[in-house]
């Protein structure tokens, strides 16, 4: 989830997937998608939505589908709160 790596970490997952979901137990991956919540922007959760749907991945129960679900919620809150933010947050640095 670091803001510096996220997106280099999800370009590995995708590259690397077939070899760690032979490696890895369930348990492992399931713990390791968990950063796809952070890839908030519409192109990476359009990416992820297709990259898990493409290759019907299950991560047990409905863990795939909440992970989904915080990213749909992410991109919406970036989506909505981005230009408020950057406003609020230009004050700041308009004192320094």
């Amino acid at each position: 989830m670091s803001v510096h790596a996220r997106e280099l970490a999800w370009q590995f997952v995708k590259e690397h997937w077939e070899t760690m979901e032979r490696q890895y137990p369930l348990g492992g991956l399931r713990r390791m998608c968990e950063g796809i919540t952070a890839l908030a922007t519409p192109a990476l959760e359009t990416d992820v939505r297709e990259f898990f749907t493409s290759r019907n991945i299950s991560l047990g129960g409905k863990t795939l589908a909440q992970y989904l679900e915080q990213l749909r919620i992410a991109v919406a809150f970036r989506e909505r709160e981005a230009v408020g933010l950057a406003t609020y947050l230009s004050r700041y640095s308009e004192i320094r």
